[in-house]
């Protein structure tokens, strides 16, 4: 949780990229970190995570679940949240949102921001450094600590979403763990879902999805 999911608000008077978490938001990241940790055990790991500010505080929160284990990290600026215009009035936000639902989430300009095509771009763009560094610097484990709309175009990159598949999908909850899976034969990934922890260390629900977005 951000100060802008607490308070919208907030965004009048703080840029977007200085927005940081909440006492809420820094026990979630805590226990992301945990889930990561269960997830990856002892496996070699690199972070790449977005420069806003409560996207750092997370990874902070994460990588104490890391203490004592060597990990590489790196800043990524093509992970950052989607631009959705300098300060924002939230009275003025609010009809801007209303009407993107008409327009299209994926299609819809923010004035003075982007448009989901343009995130779609640049997260194009990052895969193929990702799938390089995969073969010239290879480790076990790629985390991405990013944004909820950032994780659903990253799979809609690689799967070859729709834009109508892209606009059925749940934006995820906030320190919500997705995971991809290599398959060992053909080398590629599956989505194996959302990691949902347990007593008995947890598993993978699938990701949701449907007209109930929240």
């Amino acid at each position: 949780q951000s100060e802008g999911n607490k308070d919208s608000r907030a965004y009048e008077d703080i840029p977007d990229n200085k927005i940081q978490l909440t006492g809420l938001g820094l026990l979630q990241g805590e226990a992301a970190g945990t889930q990561i940790r269960t997830l990856v055990g002892n496996g070699t790991v690199r972070f790449f995570y977005s420069p806003y500010m409560r996207t750092r505080q997370t990874l902070q929160c994460i990588l104490k679940a890391f203490e004592g284990q060597q990990v590489e990290m790196c800043a990524e600026p093509r992970l950052r949240e989607q631009d959705f215009g300098n300060f924002q009035d939230a009275e003025q936000m609010a009809k801007v949102y209303e009407e993107r639902q008409k327009f299209g989430r994926f299609y819809y300009r923010f004035p003075n921001g982007e448009a989901g095509t343009d995130v779609f771009d640049r997260v194009s763009d990052f895969w193929s450094t990702l799938l390089r560094s995969m073969d010239t610097s290879p480790v076990e484990n790629l985390v991405l600590v990013t944004h909820g709309l950032l994780m659903r175009i990253f799979c809609m990159v690689y799967f070859h979403w729709t834009v109508e598949e892209f606009e059925e999908v749940w934006n995820p909850s906030n320190c919500e763990v997705w995971a991809l899976e290599k398959a060992m034969v053909s080398g590629g990934y599956r989505l194996a879902g959302r990691w949902l922890p347990g007593p008995l260390g947890g598993r993978f629900k699938e990701i949701r999805f449907g007209e109930r977005k929240n």
